[in-house]
């Protein structure tokens, strides 16, 4: 792989500095918008800090006499201590299941009393890197399907207890993202498998073919690919309409892809990688392709990054020859660049929609080599049920990320409990947070 280590131009920082995301103040910026009080179309604003509280029987660790800014009204508690708590879901008899990955652990959590912790008791241990949990039904049965490092399994569940473990997908590669989230629809699961590194076109002919959204049945037919191109798609969630939805990791150092006048065609420029490329949020329908690494969302026309089109790389793609980007469907929202979303829920139906709006629920990770360092957030894009797609996401939750960019925790999802709180899990500071709207 390739990457270009030419120093960055001082006429390309001047064209693109006004991409970067910075505040006067010095805040940690997500560069999202923030959102607007009484508005049909975003979360409830502005945000204010609120005191983490902690419930009885846990321990606070990292998150003791933190605070996080919310919509003005919210409270926001430390629920439950889960090391390494990554991916969640609800199940049928309203307890919360929580990956662990590389502990492989399942955590099931009962509620307790308002103010108490909940009963914690492992479900599964022993498993092989455990991300994605999700529950379906299977004829009469509710099932808990896994993703995990080579296999995506299923396995019945009744009463706050699994039995009869049957595998799905084997073989399923490891390396490079190798993690799996998994989404279900009806007897569909969509599983992710990403990319085997940063930028590597091989990924597109492998087989299995990576940086890919595939789907299976229950029963372990019709294994195959949804959508190409996509780098890391470890956000999964069916939409108010059905579709399915995808929160996409993108690469770092991408190469400057514009033949313009600033002379950094084909070089890897900070100001512009700091800003680019941007994480995508966008539906997959059947044979889509979002482009990676030929083609790169092409941001200069935008001032919401939403319906964003897309250029050609230039290293692996630079005359359209490989894929003609001005083919592919426009992105429908656009995070900030290194954001890393691993969290994607939709709100329609739940008990939080009338707190926040029908819209997706987005959790951010925070980046790793970015430069100041992106903040891990959860943010609220509102859906628009005429045109059934997403209006530019604003913040709903931040204050993991101090301003010298050192972090005490880090978001990795968000979903809404059936109690109306927002339930997010930090695999930093391994703690889960009950996060709830104010009356």
């Amino acid at each position: 792989m390739r990457i270009s280590t030419a120093p960055s131009l001082l006429l390309v920082g001047t064209v693109i500095a006004a991409l970067a995301a910075c505040t006067a103040s010095g805040e940690p910026d997500s560069g999202l918008g923030s959102p607007a009080p009484n508005s049909t179309t975003a979360a409830p604003g502005p945000l204010a800090p609120v005191e983490l509280t902690v419930a009885a029987g846990t321990d606070g660790g990292a998150a003791t006499g933190r605070t996080l800014n919310l919509p003005v009204g919210w409270s926001a508690e430390v629920w439950a201590a889960v090391p390494q708590a990554r991916l969640a879901a609800w199940t049928p008899d309203g307890r919360l299941v929580v990956s662990s990955g590389r502990s492989g652990r399942l955590t099931l959590l009962t509620p307790g009393s308002p103010g108490n912790a909940p009963t914690a008791e492992t479900l599964l241990d022993g498993q092989s890197n455990p991300q994605g949990v999700a529950f379906a039904q299977d004829g009469t049965r509710d099932v808990l399907v896994v993703g995990e490092d080579s296999q995506i399994v299923v396995w019945n569940y009744a009463d706050g207890s699994v039995a009869d473990r049957r595998v799905l997908v084997d073989g399923l590669p490891t390396s490079g993202h190798g993690s799996k989230a998994v989404t279900v629809t009806g007897s569909t699961v969509f599983y992710s498998l990403g990319s085997s590194g940063n930028r590597d076109p091989r990924d597109r002919d492998a087989d299995p073919e990576r940086a890919a959204v595939w789907q299976v049945n229950l029963d372990g037919s019709g294994n195959q690919v949804v959508a190409s191109g996509v780098r890391n798609g470890f956000g999964l969630a069916i939409a108010p309409d059905g579709t399915l939805f995808t929160a996409v990791n993108q690469a770092d150092n991408q190469p400057y892809p514009f033949r313009d006048d600033s002379g950094g065609y084909g070089q890897v420029v900070r100001d512009y990688v700091n800003e680019n490329p941007i994480e995508p949020v966008t539906r997959l329908t059947p044979g889509i392709d979002l482009g990676w690494p030929l083609c790169v969302p092409d941001t200069r026309e935008s001032a919401d990054l939403t319906g964003l089109p897309y250029v050609p790389d230039p290293e692996f793609n630079p005359d359209d020859a490989e894929l003609d980007c001005a083919q592919l469907p426009n992105t429908m929202v656009g995070l900030p660049a290194h954001s890393a979303p691993l969290g994607l829920a939709f709100t329609a139906g739940t008990a939080i929609e009338g707190a926040v709006g029908n819209g997706a629920l987005i959790t951010a990770h925070g980046s790793w080599n970015r430069q100041p360092p992106r903040p891990p957030y959860v943010a609220f894009s509102a859906w628009d049920a005429g045109t059934a797609t997403l209006r530019a996401p604003v913040e709903l939750v931040t204050g993991f990320q101090q301003d010298d960019g050192s972090r005490w925790g880090r978001a990795v999802t968000a979903i809404p409990g059936p109690d109306g709180s927002l339930y997010v899990t930090d695999d930093d500071a391994g703690l889960i947070y009950r996060i709830t709207p104010g009356a």
